[in-house]
C-alpha cells in the first residue's frame, strides 16, 4: 500500500511542518490499567537556520495532524506550548543552525492548575461528581458517561486541584479520565468498555504490520492483592479474600479507602479487586506498528491513526513465548513518532478481562426487550 504521511504541525496558526519533520513525538494515555492517565504531550524538534529567535511563545496552541489513507487530515494532538529548549546543531562560516525542541501538553495539565472542592459536595453518583470537577476546571468536555454506576457519599470542602480530584474519584469508580486528540477531557465509567466492545467489536491488527522486536510481555506479583479491606461511608468496612491465592503467593493485603455511599457497592468492589488481582497472569505490555509498512491496509491504517484510549483491539497470533492465543484487549496509551520518511505507533495495552465488568442493570438500556436481542449473541462476543 502506498501512503503519504503528510503531517502538519501548526503553532498559534503558523505552519512549522517543513522545519519539524526531523522529529515529532506524541504521547497520550497511561502505561497500565492500574493508574489514571497523566497529561498527554508532544515533542517537536524545529530547525531554525535564520539566526533569529524562534517566534513561538509559551501557552500558544499546537495542533498536529496526519493524513489518513484517503488524504483526509486527522488530528492526532491538540495542546498548548509548555516549554521551549534550544541547542546548537551546527555553526558554519555562513550559517548557524539551532534546533528548538518545543513541548506541548494536553488539557489534563490545565486541570492541574485549577482548584476545586472549595465547598461541601452532596451525595451524588460518579457521573455527576466527575461532571462537577471537569466543569470546574474550565477545559472543553468530551463525554461524561451516564448513568452513574457508583454513588459517592457527601464530602466536606477540601480544596484540591481538578486533575487530582478527577483522577481520585474516577479511580474510585473503576473508571478513568482521558484526553481526546481534539483537546477535550472526558470520563469513561466502569461500563464503557463492556458496551463499546459489544457494540463495535474488536479492531483487528494483523501481525505482519507489528515490529517483532517491539513486542513485550511480563508476569509478576507487583499488582497482586489477595486480602482486601475496603472502607466506605462513615468508616464502615467490607472485606474480601482469596484463600487459594494466599496459599500460593503468601498474604498480599491492602486497605482501600473510598467515599462510596452504599455497602452493596462497596462489597462488589472489594470482590472485584480479588477477581482481578489475586492471580498473576502474563500481561502483554506493548507493541509497535509500522504505519507505513507495505502490508498495512487502508482500514488498519485509518483505524490506528484515529486511536483513542479504550479502543478495543485484537491480535490473532503473537509468538506463544510472548502471549499464547488470540489477544483481545484495550488501548491504554500510545506513542506516535513521525519523521520525514516513517511513522510508528507504539501501543500500551491490557487484556479485556481486566476491563470487562459483570453486566449490571444500569448498563442495560431501559428500552431493551428480549425480542430485540439478537438470538445469535453469545458471551464470546464480549470476550
Amino acid at each position: 500500500m502506498s501512503w503519504t504521511i503528510d503531517p502538519t504541525v501548526t503553532i498559534n496558526g503558523t505552519d512549522y511542518t517543513s522545519d519539524s519533520l526531523n522529529g515529532v513525538s506524541i504521547n497520550n494515555g497511561r502505561s497500565t490499567i492500574w493508574e489514571q492517565p497523566r497529561y498527554g504531550y508532544a515533542s517537536i524538534r524545529i530547525k531554525n537556520d535564520t539566526n533569529t529567535s524562534l517566534a513561538v511563545a509559551l501557552n500558544e496552541p499546537v495542533v498536529i495532524t496526519v493524513d489518513n489513507f484517503t488524504g483526509t487530515p486527522t488530528t492526532v494532538f491538540t495542546g498548548k506550548v509548555s516549554s521551549i529548549s534550544n541547542s546548537v546543531q551546527a555553526i558554519g562560516s555562513s550559517a548557524k543552525v539551532v534546533i528548538s525542541t518545543v513541548t506541548a501538553v494536553g488539557p489534563l495539565a490545565d486541570m492541574a492548575r485549577v482548584i476545586t472542592h472549595t465547598s461541601n459536595w452532596p451525595k451524588e453518583y460518579d457521573d455527576d461528581r466527575l461532571d462537577r470537577i471537569i466543569t470546574d476546571s474550565g477545559v472543553a468536555i468530551d463525554v461524561i458517561d451516564t448513568p452513574g454506576v457508583y454513588e459517592f457519599t457527601t464530602a466536606a470542602a477540601s480544596p484540591t486541584d481538578c486533575y487530582s480530584a478527577a483522577a481520585y474519584y474516577a479511580g474510585m469508580a473503576f473508571g478513568y479520565i482521558y484526553e481526546t486528540t481534539a483537546g477535550e477531557v472526558g470520563y469513561a465509567n466502569e461500563s464503557r468498555r463492556t458496551l463499546e466492545a459489544a457494540t463495535y467489536g474488536y479492531f483487528n491488527i494483523p501481525t505482519n504490520v507489528i515490529l517483532g522486536n517491539s513486542i513485550t510481555s511480563e508476569i509478576n506479583t507487583n499488582n497482586l492483592i489477595n486480602d482486601v479491606l475496603l472502607e466506605y461511608k462513615a468508616n464502615a468496612t467490607v472485606t474480601a479474600t482469596s484463600a487459594s491465592s494466599i496459599a500460593a503467593y503468601g498474604l498480599r493485603a491492602t486497605d482501600i479507602l473510598t467515599e462510596l455511599e452504599d455497602g452493596t457497592e462497596a462489597q462488589f468492589q472489594a470482590d472485584r479487586y480479588i477477581t482481578l488481582r489475586s492471580t498473576p497472569e502474563t500481561v502483554l505490555q506493548s507493541f509497535t506498528v509500522q504505519l507505513n509498512a507495505p502490508a498495512i491496509t487502508s482500514t488498519v491504517l485509518n483505524g490506528l491513526i484515529a486511536v483513542y484510549m479504550g479502543k478495543p483491539i485484537e491480535v490473532s497470533a503473537f509468538p506463544n513465548g510472548i502471549y499464547n492465543g488470540i489477544f483481545k484487549g484495550f488501548v491504554e496509551g500510545w506513542t506516535l513518532s513521525i519523521s520525514q520518511n516513517t511513522a510508528t505507533l507504539n501501543l500500551n495495552v491490557t487484556k479485556n478481562t481486566l476491563s470487562i465488568t459483570p453486566t449490571r442493570w444500569q448498563d442495560v438500556d431501559a428500552a431493551l426487550i428480549w425480542s430485540a436481542v439478537d438470538p445469535a449473541v453469545e458471551w464470546a462476543d464480549f470476550e
